[in-house]
């Protein structure tokens, strides 16, 4: 974004500035620390958008309210910035101190914090009036959808046999989402409660960032979408050693929540929902990479290959 646009952000919300940092990219946004004091979010162009934007805000203001560090509008005002047709949203928020780190540098202790911050958050979530957010279940039945359409293409199909030995991959998941819609204490969730969006200092979390994928569910779906990432990111840590930090030691040990699990067709709904979201990071590695460059992207190939343990996949 250019400077001036920037200044003239910053003059509209009032704010004297003598510094703004290098621009840190997010999914959704990009982020520029003012003065040490503030971070400016420069939202992109999406659909919904504006939406995401009034919900991240109050949930993360309602979870500050609580006593956790979330971030937090720091003035109430959104900006729409018009140029060429584009509309994009800005708006200003309280700088929260703290670093991401990479999971491969996290700690049992960092784990555990991981864990216990979801129960915690998920504790105060159930009281938060979910009317706005979108429903979770409907919003991932939508990619499994759109995941079914991609994976029985022809032209997928024999791409994936001739360049990454890839020729059968399931996608069954149908019947669980729906019927998550079903299970009791469903409230407000982050959904995006992974390594960029959780500050540390040294191990204790001090800042919960981006509730713009916040939605209504099962609790289960944050633990899933969470445990995804670190089953394959935490390289060093054995698979049942981060379960028993995150789940067990962390979540129910020391959060505020309770952690039930329920079964479908048989099929434990928590580990049903760990498959989905493994193989929805699969997916988005292959539609938006070369193939050829896949084998030496070390997070891809541990996503295969935990698909491959997990029955998801089958190769040559």
């Amino acid at each position: 974004m250019p400077p001036e646009v920037i200044a003239r952000i910053l003059r509209a919300y009032n704010v004297p500035y003598s510094r703004v940092a290098a621009p840190q990219k997010g999914y959704r946004n990009t982020s520029y620390g003012i003065n040490g004091i503030y971070n400016l979010i420069l939202y992109k162009s999406e659909a919904g958008i504006l939406a995401r934007i009034k919900n991240a805000n109050t949930v993360g203001a309602f979870v500050a309210a609580a006593g956790m560090s979330a971030r937090t509008p720091r003035n109430p005002r959104i900006l729409k910035l018009a140029s060429g047709g584009r509309v994009r949203y800005a708006a200003l928020y309280n700088y929260l101190p703290g670093s991401t780190i990479p999971w491969e540098a996290y700690t049992m202790d960092h784990i555990k914090a991981l864990g216990q911050a979801m129960s915690d958050m998920h504790q105060t979530l159930s009281l938060y009036d979910t009317q706005s957010l979108p429903d979770v279940a409907d919003e991932n039945s939508a990619l499994l959808k759109r995941m079914q359409r991609y994976f029985v293409d022809t032209h997928v199909a024999g791409a994936l046999t001739s360049k990454l030995g890839i020729h059968s991959v399931r996608c069954h998941f149908f019947d669980v989402l729906a019927a998550s819609k079903k299970l009791p204490g469903q409230h407000a969730l982050h959904m995006d409660f992974v390594r960029g969006n959780i500050l540390f200092e040294g191990s204790k979390i001090t800042g919960i960032l981006d509730f713009e994928k916040a939605a209504k569910g099962s609790p289960l779906y944050d633990v899933a979408r969470t445990l995804a990432f670190l089953l394959v990111d935490c390289k060093y840590k054995q698979e049942n050693k981060i379960r028993k930090y995150f789940l067990q030691s962390g979540y129910i040990k020391r959060g505020a929540a309770e952690l039930r699990d329920y079964m479908v067709n048989g099929m434990s709904v928590l580990e049903s929902l760990v498959d989905f979201f493994l193989l929805h990071d699969f997916y988005k590695f292959l539609r938006h990479n070369p193939y050829e460059s896949l084998p030496q992207n070390e997070h891809f190939v541990r996503t295969k290959a935990m698909l491959l343990k997990r029955g998801l996949i089958e190769c040559d």
